[in-house]
């Protein structure tokens, strides 16, 4: 697999703004402050033939005034501007350059020849050109933000790469909001030089990253992505969303980054033998992000299913089996131990029904019988980890004593309560460690809880058993590309 070494991109030693501007509504302004706010560590030149400072930063009137070797630039001003500046560049030597500025080959014929100049520009001086039509990079090794958005991702080990920058900066938001760290990220743009393939290849040997996402409108007929997919999908998972998917999509597409979106059956099955996993919606990319990223890959897609309650337990069981999984009966020794713990009348059947039991410890004790049963992969555990609100009650409430001490106990004790899902969520965190088998928490109508249950616990959670069975029948396909033959 021949890959470009991009270090220098993601982890460059200084950086020259072109185009650095003191009118906070310009993006040479906000990525400037962007990347300052970041707490990058390295030296940031700003270029503004008519500034002296901006932002406190001394300015140079070109590239080729800054007094030292530059590992990237960035250019932010206009697009016929460009050429001139990509040999600047090349003249001081400059590896990397990513180029924010539109008006390229998305608009039509003259801005793809103009592209076409930028690039041949660059190949002739050595320069590797991310873009044109860019939002920018993050790295979190280098502290770096050179970002358009002032979007603070938080720190992880998944990877992205995306063909728009709208979509891939939202799911960097997304993931401060979930709880999933980025540890890389690049908006490719019209990937007029870098392409996919470039940053998949790179990612692939990158140990920080351990989960790869990719937003994609159209592909290169010429580019050899699958192959090298097949290759990297062996190492780490790549989670793909395709856009383009549709006439509608398709012309969107070829206005927006200057992709081809290309027939959607062919992508499909590219996807299916390559190894990567595709999902149909942008939420869906976050969800299975979480769980690849964070938890163990299920040896086969046998599901354990417990619940507090009957009803959310059939919807979990058809949702299993219309997604391809398979919700296995209880053998008699398992019975057997759960009638120990359960009601008499508890259901004695995969859903592991608890009959309405409140309790935490039972609950416990039953997820663990099921995580250590040999006949299932992974647990979907229906009530789990429920933060309990705080008991309330009218201060207008008038009554005898006896009333009035039995509401005082209550609300003692659904304090009390309100601490158990710390010892749930720990427990559920350490038996994952410990059996290798996901078990996907699904706290109902709690969806603010989620990010704490990753973050505190390690522990993955969704608000909708649909949302994990879902990440489930994904993960499920992953082992099954990995159980096939390596041969093409």
């Amino acid at each position: 697999m021949n890959s470009v070494d991009l270090d220098k991109l993601f982890n460059p030693r200084n950086i020259a703004l072109v185009g650095a501007s003191g009118n906070p509504a310009k993006w040479g302004h906000i990525i400037l402050l962007n990347i300052l706010k970041g707490n990058y560590p390295g030296t940031v030149y700003p270029v503004n033939l008519k500034e002296e400072a901006i932002l406190g930063y001394k300015c140079y009137p070109s590239v080729g005034d800054i007094p030292d070797t530059v590992d990237l630039a960035m250019l932010t001003t206009p697009s016929h501007l460009v050429p001139s500046l990509i040999e600047e560049c090349g003249k001081k030597n400059i590896p990397f350059v990513i180029v924010i500025t539109s008006d390229f080959s998305e608009t039509g014929p003259e801005g793809a020849e103009l592209e076409r100049e930028v690039v041949e520009i660059g190949r002739r001086y050595g320069v590797r050109i991310v873009g044109p039509n860019t939002m920018g990079i993050f790295s979190s090794k280098s502290n770096l933000h050179a970002l358009m958005p002032p979007v603070m991702p938080l720190n992880g080990s998944v990877s992205m790469f995306s063909q728009s920058g709208n979509v891939g900066v939202q799911m960097l938001s997304w993931g401060t909001e979930e709880g999933v760290g980025f540890e890389k990220f690049v908006s490719s743009g019209n990937e007029g030089d870098l392409t996919c393939v470039d940053y998949l290849s790179y990612l692939s040997r990158d140990e920080a990253t351990r989960v790869i996402l990719a937003y994609l409108e159209g592909i290169d007929p010429g580019a050899d992505l699958f192959p090298v997919a097949r290759e990297v999908s062996r190492i780490k998972p790549i989670l793909v969303f395709k856009g383009g998917r549709t006439e509608a999509g398709g012309k969107a597409a070829a206005s927006h980054s200057g992709a081809m979106a290309g027939e959607t059956r062919i992508y499909r099955a590219a996807f299916i033998q390559s190894g990567m996993i595709e999902v149909k919606t942008s939420q869906a990319l976050m969800d299975c992000a979480k769980a690849f990223s964070n938890y163990p890959i299920p040896m086969g897609k046998r599901v354990g299913i417990i619940t507090r309650g009957g009803g959310w337990g059939v919807i979990t069981a058809d949702f299993c089996e219309e997604n391809g999984l398979i919700v296995p009966p209880l053998p008699m020794d398992i019975i057997d131990k759960f009638d120990k713990l359960l009601p008499k009348y508890w259901s004695r059947s995969n859903p592991v029904d608890l009959v309405a039991t409140i309790a935490y410890d039972p609950y416990l004790e039953c997820l663990e019988i099921l995580t250590e049963w040999e006949g299932i992969d992974a647990i979907i555990a229906l009530g789990a980890g429920i933060r309990v609100p705080e008991y309330k009650y009218s201060k207008e409430v008038k009554g005898p004593k006896e009333l009035m001490n039995t509401i005082d106990f209550l609300t003692k004790m659904m304090k009390e309560r309100a601490k158990k899902p710390d010892k749930m969520l720990e427990s559920m965190g350490a038996l994952v460690k410990r059996s290798g088998k996901p078990i996907i928490g699904v706290a109902i109508g709690a969806e603010a809880t989620h990010k704490m249950n990753l973050e505190r616990f390690q522990v993955v959670s969704y608000p909708t058993p649909e949302r994990g069975v879902r990440v489930l029948r994904q993960m499920y396909k992953y082992r099954r590309f990995l159980n096939s033959p390596s041969t093409t």
